[in-house]
C-alpha cells in the first residue's frame, strides 16, 4: 500500500480475494457505509466473471437505484418487518441499524426496535432456511466500560449504564448478539458476529455525525477542525475496505456462533491524531477550543477503546491500510464525487 490508490482500485483488489464466485446474498442496510462497500465489492466481482445474485434491502427504492441501478435486486422494506421466505439466500450480511449518534439521542425507541426486531427477523429466516449463513454487524460499543484495560478481547464484558438513553444503541446490540447465539444453540442456525471499530470511508452518509465524520467534512470544505477537548482518548479506526475484507473473512471462515473483532493494529489513534491527519490532508489546522469548567460538565468522558484482533488474524486476515492511507483515499474519493 505504498502508492496512493482510489476507492475503486481498492474494491477491485478486495473482489479478487473472495474465495467463492457464485451465490445469493441479502445485504440489509444496503445503502449505508458498510452495506454499500459490500455490494460494490460483489458487483465488481460480477464484472470479472462471478455470478453473485445481490439482494439490496432498504426502505428507499430511490436510494438503491441511485447507488446501484439495475445491477441489484431491490428489497424495499423496513427490516423491522418479517422477511419473506420465497427468496433463497445463501448468505445474509445484516448491516441495517441506526448507526448515527444523533439518531440515538433523537430516536432511542426506533434505535432499539430496529436493532432487536430486525435481528430477530433475519434469525427467523435462518431458522426456516437452514442453508443460509448469516453475519451480524455489531459494534465495539458493546464492551461498555472495562476497568484496568484499554485493549478489548471478545471474551470481555464491561458496564453499560442502561439509564442513559444514548445507550439504546450499544445495549440493544448486546441483546442482538445474545439473541443470535441463542438461535445458534437452540435452533442450530449458522451465524457469526463481527464487532466493528470506528469505521470511515467514501461510502459514509452525509448525515454521519460521528467526530471523525465531521473531521472528514471539514477537510473536504477546507475548514479548520475545532476540538472541544484535548482529544487524547485512543480508539481503533478502520477504513471501510479493511472492515469489509474482515467481514468476508469471518463470513466464509469464522466458526459458527463466534464473535470476532474487526480491527487493524496499524490504525489506532487518538481523536486529536485523526483530526491532525485530516487537517494535514486538507492543508488546514486543528484549533483547540477547550471548554471552561461549567461547559466541561456536560461532556461525556470517553475512554480508550482498542480492539484486539488476534482472533480475526487467526483466520488468516491482515489489514492493509494505515489510518493516513485510508483517510487520504477517503477524502480524495469524496472530492472526485463532488
Amino acid at each position: 500500500m505504498d502508492a496512493l490508490m482510489s476507492y475503486q482500485e481498492s474494491i477491485h483488489d478486495l473482489a479478487k480475494e473472495l474465495p467463492i464466485n457464485n451465490g445469493s446474498f441479502l445485504i440489509t442496510g444496503a445503502t449505508g457505509l458498510i452495506g454499500s462497500c459490500i455490494i460494490d465489492t460483489l458487483l465488481y466481482a460480477n464484472v470479472k466473471g462471478a455470478n453473485f445474485k445481490i439482494y439490496a434491502m432498504s426502505r428507499s427504492r430511490k436510494k438503491v437505484m441511485e447507488k446501484f441501478g439495475d445491477k441489484v435486486i431491490p428489497v424495499i422494506q423496513d427490516v423491522a418487518q418479517p422477511l419473506g421466505i420465497l427468496s433463497k439466500y445463501d448468505y445474509i450480511i445484516h448491516c441495517a441499524s441506526n448507526a448515527d449518534p444523533k439518531s440515538y439521542a433523537i430516536q432511542p425507541v426506533e434505535t432499539i426496535l430496529t436493532n432487536i426486531l430486525g435481528n430477530k427477523n433475519v434469525l427467523e429466516y435462518c431458522k426456516e432456511y437452514k442453508k443460509c449463513r448469516m453475519l451480524l454487524t455489531s459494534t465495539f460499543e458493546v464492551y461498555g466500560e472495562i476497568s484496568n484495560t484499554s485493549v478489548y478481547k471478545e471474551n470481555m464484558s464491561g458496564i453499560i449504564d442502561q439509564t442513559v438513553l444514548r445507550n439504546a444503541y450499544p445495549e440493544s446490540k448486546r441483546s442482538c448478539e445474545l439473541l443470535l447465539r441463542s438461535y445458534v444453540d437452540e435452533y442450530n442456525i449458522n451465524a457469526v458476529i463481527c464487532r466493528l471499530p470506528s469505521v470511515y470511508g467514501p461510502t459514509m452518509l452525509k448525515s454521519d455525525s460521528k467526530a471523525h465524520g465531521q473531521f472528514i467534512k471539514n477537510a473536504l470544505n477546507k475548514e479548520n477542525i475545532v476540538l472541544k477537548s484535548k482529544g487524547e482518548q485512543r480508539r481503533t479506526y478502520s477504513y471501510v475496505v479493511d472492515v469489509v475484507s474482515g467481514i468476508f473473512k469471518v463470513l466464509f471462515n469464522g466458526l459458527n456462533g463466534e464473535v470476532y473483532n474487526i480491527a487493524n493494529e496499524n490504525s489506532i489513534a487518538s481523536i486529536a491524531e485523526v483530526a491532525s491527519i485530516c487537517a494535514e490532508i486538507a492543508g488546514t489546522n486543528v484549533v483547540f477550543d477547550l471548554p471552561d469548567k461549567i461547559e466541561k460538565k456536560g461532556f461525556s468522558q470517553s475512554k480508550d477503546c482498542i480492539l484486539d484482533n488476534s482472533k480475526l488474524k487467526s483466520l488468516g486476515w491482515n489489514g492493509k491500510y494505515t489510518l493516513k492511507q485510508g483517510l487520504v483515499e477517503t477524502i480524495e474519493s469524496l472530492r472526485e464525487d463532488e
